[in-house]
């Protein structure tokens, strides 16, 4: 990945002067961190990539003797924020917590989302997988998914659903949920579960694919209704809550990977340390409890195995665009 590029005689000095300027900056590889290290999120906080992000950062900070500041920068289908970390400096202090809405689904239906998810990117470690869970807002009157389905095809594009944005995973997933019921809905996009659940609690939303950290309050306080876990397994947060095969949908499902990124050419070194430092955090029981709080089930990877989950991952996309029937912007 990293091709090391030898120069005239004539260019050298030039070299050493650049690597002492680094040096003196806090860009040397072999004595990083030495100053505070940014992590961006292409989400607003509250949402469920900034709430793990958080607690990964709490984590992290100890262990690399430096803190780690989160800056949100969500829009564009978390385009903004990914790209933002595609441009900046390969010294491992820009990172990014994404997820496959930023480097799978938006760049396949984007033709011009300024990054390359395969190849601008230096993969550093998993952090987890959630499943999305379908929620409804209880004006609906629906007590499960075979009601909401019989309740859809009754009005005909009339109910409506929200998601992060075009093209993402939640809104992917429910139009080919629409499409293997027979139901029509319409799209309304918004910023950030964290935002939409709350319209779908007040009746404005009728229904959503969500992820699960913002949703959890409302529904134990019984604001929203949780028909189904979009996943393969019931989870301990929502042990009543039957999987979506379970409730009657065979062969759907709607989960996501959370992960960390650096900007392609950040050293190996540093790419190294993150990977370790990140694997011992998600080792940590306190970090396991907090993300099963959650609905996130930690799970650690090497740079290696991250970057073939992408790129595996690219390729299933592309397939289901084909199913949903979606095409480029």
């Amino acid at each position: 990945m990293h091709h090391l590029i030898t120069a005239a005689i004539v260019l050298l000095t030039g070299f050493v002067f650049t690597f002492a300027s680094h040096a003196q900056d806090g860009r040397d590889p072999s004595k990083w961190p030495q100053k505070p290290i940014t992590i961006i999120v292409p989400f607003p906080a509250g949402s469920a990539t900034d709430s793990v992000t958080r607690v990964i950062a709490n984590g992290l900070g100890p262990r690399l003797g430096q803190p780690l500041v989160i800056e949100n920068r969500p829009g564009a289908d978390s385009t903004l924020g990914t790209r933002a970390v595609a441009k900046a400096a390969p010294d491992g202090y820009t990172l990014a917590l994404g997820s496959p809405s930023g480097y799978i689904a938006a760049p396949l239906l984007n033709s011009n989302p300024g990054y390359d998810p395969a190849k601008d990117f230096a993969p550093v470690s998993l952090i987890g997988r959630t499943p999305y869970v379908l929620v409804v807002s209880p004006e609906l009157g629906v007590k499960n998914v075979k009601e909401l389905i019989a309740l859809a095809k009754s009005k005909p594009g009339v109910l409506n659903y929200s998601s992060v944005g075009e093209g993402s995973i939640a809104h992917v997933g429910m139009v080919v949920f629409a499409k293997k019921v027979g139901i029509e809905l319409a799209h309304i996009p918004y910023k950030s579960t964290a935002q939409s659940i709350i319209d779908v609690a007040s009746g404005i939303i009728n229904l959503q694919l969500a992820s699960i950290p913002p949703t959890v309050s409302l529904y134990q306080a019984g604001k929203v209704q949780v028909l189904a876990v979009a996943g393969p397994n019931r989870i301990d947060l929502m042990p009543d809550v039957p999987t979506i095969a379970e409730a009657g949908v065979a062969d759907f499902e709607a989960t996501f990977w959370l992960a960390m990124f650096a900007p392609a050419k950040t050293p190996p070194s540093i790419v190294s340390r993150l990977n370790k430092e990140v694997g011992e955090v998600l080792r940590a029981e306190t970090t396991k409890k907090t993300l099963v709080t959650q609905g996130v089930d930690a799970q650690a990877s090497t740079p290696e195995g991250l970057d073939e989950i992408v790129r595996s991952d690219i390729a299933a996309f592309r397939l289901l665009m084909d199913t949903a029937g979606l095409r480029r912007n």
